[in-house]
């Protein structure tokens, strides 16, 4: 426990964060880095952070010391001193001569207990925005975000809201200083938020705070989908095209309604119709337990960022950069398998004749003798000429059917445990061709020579 007093602003993935935290920080008095995460930790491993080569690691993870002009990224000298978060937060306020310092980060929803209990004086500001646009966001965001284009992102949402409604009404009742702001508010009633956030955190009012043209944004990430924070305009974002399903809709207005009710609900959020439901027991018990897996699962991420060594973790991103996370606008961006089917019909009916064949020469060849390389031609010949995404198909197709071959032919494959290692072992090997292949693919364009 401690008596320091830093600050979180902290909500929901694409709920206006980091509207709010650009527009806080123009004012001289108040200095809040942008998603160092450095609490996104095991919590059986807290202790460990700030040791050894801490800021190598930090550097390394996602640039939090450079972006912040803490360091240059091939200079991290000067931060010896660092031994905490606050510490961190601390010298990032002396930058500026700030007042007070903290932290904005989306994935503090699920942390607000322990941030609480760690940093009892800390000062919390919710941001809260209606689960439909949010949801819209992140479904444009992912359009252009690896990140927010991922599975998983609708219970990943479900989760930290839900976390971020209950754990507040908890610290606030263990005396926790919390201020709640809508999105809404933010954008229609600019100046009042201000004024009331610096009475909040106990500094002047600057009128800076309202010119989101003159923001310091060197710290938020040169994502496309902060395009429009970007644009130095205060203003809601819309999408003209429908992003959200009306079955998605309708449960986010399950949840909304269920948030709507709950004792920690102090923004007034606009009622519900009076015969809109709360989530039942089953949607609501998948959408938490998927939702604390992956968020559980990021904070594994980064453990895995702070402890292995720095030499692997280059080579692991280097090759997940290179072979798995091309940029976009590369040949493989998101398309209907129907449409890579129209587009490469003839490709992929011959690939799927040649596997055949294959098949066909394996049932009536010697089970000991090894047919990899051969089910490897189809699946390499789909990474080349059509996506990862066919290829991949291919690839689950040949591990499976390989296996069966053998277990038939000959008794001394006849145990699951032999093909589960088979099929297993071959869908890596060949997955691992099938990635390679395909961002070699990726690299013909720029030597002249357009694939497809």
């Amino acid at each position: 426990m401690s008596d320091e007093k830093p600050v979180f602003v902290v909500g929901g993935f694409r709920s206006g964060t980091s509207l709010l935290c650009s527009l806080l920080n123009q004012n001289p008095q108040i200095a809040l880095m942008y998603e160092c995460d450095v609490w996104n930790f095991p919590r059986p491993l807290l202790a460990q952070r700030f040791r050894r080569n801490w800021a190598a690691r930090t550097e390394f993870f996602n640039q939090a010391l450079s972006r912040h002009r803490l360091t240059a990224p091939d200079d991290l000298k000067g931060l010896e001193a660092i031994r905490t978060p606050v510490d961190l937060y601390r010298a990032f306020g002396r930058l500026k001569g700030a007042a007070v310092s903290g932290e904005k980060s989306p994935v503090y929803c699920s942390r607000l207990e322990q941030l609480h209990q760690m940093y009892p004086q800390a000062s919390f500001i919710l941001v809260w925005r209606n689960p439909v646009e949010v949801y819209r966001s992140i479904l444009k965001a992912g359009q252009t975000s690896r990140f927010f284009g991922k599975p998983g992102m609708l219970s990943r949402m479900i989760y930290q809201k839900e976390q971020l409604m209950v754990q507040s009404g908890r610290i606030e009742k263990n005396g926790a200083r919390i201020f709640r702001v809508n999105y809404a508010e933010i954008v229609d009633q600019t100046e009042l938020v201000c004024r009331n956030l610096s009475n909040f955190l106990g500094v002047p009012f600057d009128r800076r705070m309202l010119e989101l043209s003159q923001a310091d944004l060197s710290a938020i990430y040169p994502s496309p989908h902060h395009d429009h924070l970007r644009r130095g305009v205060i203003e809601r974002r819309t999408h003209t095209e429908k992003l959200v399903s009306p079955a998605v809709t309708r449960k986010l207005e399950r949840f909304h309604h269920r948030w709507e009710q709950s004792p920690a609900n102090r923004l007034k959020l606009p009622a519900m119709p009076p015969t809109q439901t709360e989530p039942g027991s089953v949607e609501f018990a998948w959408h938490h337990a998927l939702g604390r897996a992956l968020t559980v699962y990021d904070s594994l991420v980064r453990a895995f960022f702070e402890f292995m060594p720095l030499p692997w973790l280059r080579v692991y991103r280097l090759l997940k950069n290179w072979v798995v996370n091309p940029p976009s606008g590369t040949l493989d961006e998101k398309t209907s398998l129907l449409k890579d089917f129209k587009n490469h019909w003839f490709t992929i009916g011959f690939a799927t004749a040649l596997l055949g064949a294959i098949i066909f020469c394996h049932l009536h060849a010697n089970p000991h003798l090894m047919f990899l390389l051969f089910y490897a031609i189809p699946c390499a010949l789909l990474a080349l000429v059509v996506n990862t995404r066919w290829a991949t198909m291919f690839v689950l197709a040949c591990a499976i059917i390989a296996p069966i071959v053998q277990y038939d032919g000959d008794p001394d494959y006849r145990s699951w445990e032999v093909f589960l290692w088979n099929l297993f072992s071959r869908f890596i090997l060949l997955e691992i061709i099938v990635l390679t292949l395909g961002r070699i693919r990726m690299d013909f364009p720029k030597n002249g020579h357009q694939v497809g």
